[in-house]
């Protein structure tokens, strides 16, 4: 009896065991200014204050007076006004401060072992680059930000955008690690031929009944053999992977005096050397533009 006790949990094992499924880990959140790599606001410069220039003095006219007599004394208000000062240019400043109080980190997954800690799987293996973007406000304006409106630079100048949710689950699902994960997520069933053979033997042993193990082993060695067993596996997977770039990416949204947001986007891998963040100041209607400059390529 226990032996077949043993045998009956060696075979649940069996279906069960090896299930390297993607898993999703929860990403800590650190204030923005605590990130290697931080985000520099360009800002405009604000229009020149009207200039002004010396006038010449008009000659004082004053009425004829008795020789000898001092000239009346001039009231306030009364007589030539000022010379107004030289010509002078405004500071250079940011238009109502637009952008001053906000600060963004990021934090570039190239990686592997960075990447994992994350998504427990090297995403740079399915040429996705993970950056993690936090926005931290520490002034009294409010932003707001789009994914959109955030582009890596390559060498050539050209502009690259992140990429959408389904854009990267494609990208995952269909590359080498879309595969491993597929194969990894169906181990408990993809028993195979020879260990249905063995896992039959072992049952036959068991029960007694060679045949009837034989024919056990048989149809778990088939499991998952056809064609449904690899799509339904490649679907699963779309699906958790899918779900987990959703819950994780950046998101169109405000950022509040006090908060601080973050998100990822998944960027096509590629060679870049600076990403560009466009940041639209609610508060003063302006867009700031931030520049994260990483050192070397990414």
């Amino acid at each position: 009896m226990k032996n077949k006790v043993g045998i009956f949990i060696l075979a649940g094992m069996f279906f069960a065991g090896g299930c390297a499924t993607y898993e999703s880990k929860p990403v800590p959140i650190r204030p923005a200014s605590s990130y290697a790599l931080q985000a520099r606001p360009q800002y405009s410069a604000v229009p020149a204050q009207p200039q002004y220039t010396a006038v010449p003095a008009q000659p004082q006219v004053t009425p004829g007076v008795p020789a000898e007599q001092p000239l009346p004394a001039t009231t306030p208000g009364t007589g030539q006004a000022p010379t107004p000062p030289p010509a002078q240019v405004a500071p250079y400043q940011p238009v109502q401060y637009a952008g001053a109080g906000l600060s963004i980190g990021a934090d570039v997954l190239s990686d592997p072992i960075r990447c994992k800690q994350y998504f427990g799987v090297d995403l740079n293996r399915a040429e996705v680059l993970p950056v993690q973007l936090v926005y931290t406000n520490n002034g009294n304006h409010v932003y707001n930000i789009q994914r959109g409106q955030v582009f890596a630079v390559d060498y050539d100048n050209n502009m690259w955008q992140a990429m959408t949710t389904e854009q990267a689950t494609d990208r995952i699902a269909g590359s080498e690690v879309g595969r491993d994960l597929a194969v990894g997520a169906g181990k408990g069933a993809l028993i195979g031929g020879a260990g249905g053979a063995a896992l039959g033997a072992a049952l036959g042993a068991a029960l007694g009944d060679p045949a009837k193990g034989a024919m056990i082993g048989a149809a778990a060695g088939g499991i998952g053999g056809g064609a449904y067993g690899a799509t339904h596996e490649k679907s699963k997977v779309e699906k958790v992977v899918r779900e987990d770039v959703m819950s994780k990416s950046l998101q169109d949204q405000q950022v509040a005096p006090g908060y601080t947001i973050s998100g990822f986007i998944f960027l096509p891998k590629g060679g870049y050397h600076r990403i560009e963040i466009n940041v639209f100041d609610i508060t003063a209607q302006q867009s700031v533009k931030y520049t994260v400059t990483p050192q070397g390529s990414f």
